[in-house]
Formats: C-alpha cells, structure tokens, sequence
C-alpha cells in the first residue's frame, strides 16, 4: 500500500501537467473561453458654443517635407575642458505631409465697404489670411529616431519640438510661396461674377 502511495505521489505532478497541456490544446481547438458580456456605452454631448463663420476658404497649398533636428548632448564643463558625455546626440527625421488654407473673412465686412455707382456694385474685401495650417498626422512618418540618451519627460519634448517645428515650417513655406496673393487673386476671381 505504501509503494502503491509512492508511485501515485511521484506520479502526480506528471499528470497534473499532462492534464493542465491536455486542457489547453482542447480549449484552443475547440475555441472554450470566456463569453463576452453585454457591453453598455453611455455617451452624453453637450454644446457649448456656436460659432457663425464667414471665412471663405479660397486657396490650399500641400506640402510635402522633410524636416530633421538633431540636440547636441550635454557636455561637462570644467572651465579648463569640456568632458564630452556618454549619452550620443539627439537626432529625429520626420517626413511630413501638410496643408496650410488661404482665406478672406466676410464677415469684416461692414456697410462703408460697399459702394454702388449707377449699375455696379464695388466692395472693398479684408485682407487675405491664412486661416490655418497643419501637419497630416496619418499620412507622416519618422525616418530616423534616435534618443536614447533622454528621459522620457525630454523625449516628449523633443518630439514636441519636431512637430512645431515641420508645422511652422509649412506655414513660413506657404506664405513665401505667396499663399495671401492668390488667395487675393481667387477672391476677386470667385467673387466678382456673384455681383
């Protein structure tokens, strides 16, 4: 009887494991888990601002670009040199996609910028702006990381940067390449038929 014991003892851990191998491969072929439970979402929306608009959108500049910062790592100063640091430099290459908009605001328009003489109409239009400009978040990449030298908070940042910078490059590229003139341009063109 206490050989009989013996054996089952030494036994048991074995075919616990067999049991537990046995379960796992039925379970995953016959697909047994855990039902999903009725799912219940609750949303609530709530306005809270109207906003009459009057901005026409009348030119889009697209952008493709490149833009690449590198930050040069942290240097111990000793006053008699400089003790270069372990960390490498800090360097991003993002390859973007933007758009920056032209437009005129109708809605500066007042009584006195309107003048008729005889059988014409004459308005004097505000001045064209850039409505706005952005960066295309799904259609950018990165092209080269490399920050392994910084703390996560420091990553963030970096990235950060990266963005507003590619994003202020659009816009400095849209109005050199005269976006405010052929937004002038179109207005006169797709307005002056209405009148």
């Amino acid at each position: 009887m206490i050989a009989l014991l013996r054996i089952i003892l030494k036994m048991l851990p074995w075919l616990i494991v067999v049991a537990l191998l046995s379960w796992l491969l039925i379970a995953e072929k016959l697909d047994i888990g855990i039902a999903p439970g009725a799912k219940n979402t609750y949303q609530s929306a709530l306005l809270t601002r109207v906003e009459s608009l009057g901005k026409v959108e009348l030119v889009r500049y697209h952008f493709q670009e490149v833009t690449e910062i590198q930050k040069a790592a942290d240097r111990i100063d000793l006053k008699l040199f400089k003790l270069p640091t372990i960390v490498p430099d800090s360097r991003a290459v993002l390859i973007s996609k933007g758009s920056a908009v032209g437009c005129v605001d109708l809605t500066q328009v007042k009584k006195d910028h309107i003048r008729h003489r005889k059988d014409t109409v004459y308005i004097t239009l505000p001045a064209p702006e850039l409505c706005y400009f952005k960066i295309d978040l799904e259609n950018s990449r990165l092209y080269d990381l490399e920050i392994q030298g910084l703390s996560p908070k420091d990553r963030k940042l970096f990235m950060e940067e990266l963005y507003e910078v590619a994003e202020q490059d659009i816009r400095a590229s849209a109005l050199k390449m005269g976006i405010l003139e052929e937004t002038r341009t179109n207005a006169q063109n797709l307005l002056q038929p209405l009148f």
